[in-house]
């Protein structure tokens, strides 16, 4: 669903780095797209992170040494180092995570930074077991599928390890006004589907 050069970019710079596929598929939102990768991806750890690189790359490399300690899932926390936000979104974000902490998932401070990280095996069944999160909409709704995946894998008993990384804001169109309000819903919706024993797992 992108209207900018992000696919064009990453289709030049596959030409001439190895190890690269570019998949294309049908618009279908943020969760679509990450699906697809999840489900195509080969390798023993899959890694999700934004193009704009709010988070860079190199952060990965703590990401690494967490699975080499026992992790399952590692998770970026941004709440250390972050830059060029400013207080409504500070604001928004941390409301957000302390009704998600109060609702669903106590004692992870930052559920959406979009940089986690998974064993290949883990990734494919969490990302198959989404209820809530299943989005048919083709809008610019990224949603709390971050929070549902996190759930699952508490609920499933995975390790789940966080790291703090540098984070940089860049200004996107993406969140629309109503999203922070779709996104409490969608934990309501969680909770209540594990109070009446939706997720057999």
């Amino acid at each position: 669903g992108s209207t900018d050069k992000t696919e064009k970019l990453i289709q030049k710079f596959s030409k001439t780095h190895s190890g690269l596929k570019v998949i294309t598929i049908a618009h279908g939102g943020k969760l679509a797209a990450i699906r697809q990768g999840v489900n195509l991806a080969k390798g023993e750890i899959i890694l999700f992170t934004d193009f704009d690189q709010s988070t860079p790359i190199a952060e990965v490399e703590k990401v690494f040494e967490k699975f080499s300690q026992g992790a399952d899932i590692v998770i970026a926390n941004r709440w250390k180092n972050f830059h060029d936000w400013s207080f409504f979104h500070i604001l928004r974000s941390r409301s957000f995570n302390f009704f998600t902490q109060l609702v669903i998932l106590p004692n992870i401070s930052d559920t959406q930074c979009g940089f986690k990280a998974f064993k290949n095996n883990i990734a494919r069944k969490l990302f198959s077991t989404l209820k809530v999160s299943n989005y048919k909409e083709k809008v610019k709704f990224m949603g709390a599928f971050d929070v549902e995946l996190l759930f699952l894998a508490r609920k499933l008993g995975f390790k789940i390890e966080s790291i703090y990384v540098y984070w940089q804001a860049f200004k996107s169109d993406r969140l629309t006004a109503s999203e922070p309000l779709k996104m409490f819903r969608d934990i309501i919706k969680i909770r209540l589907l594990d109070l009446v024993g939706k997720y057999k797992i």
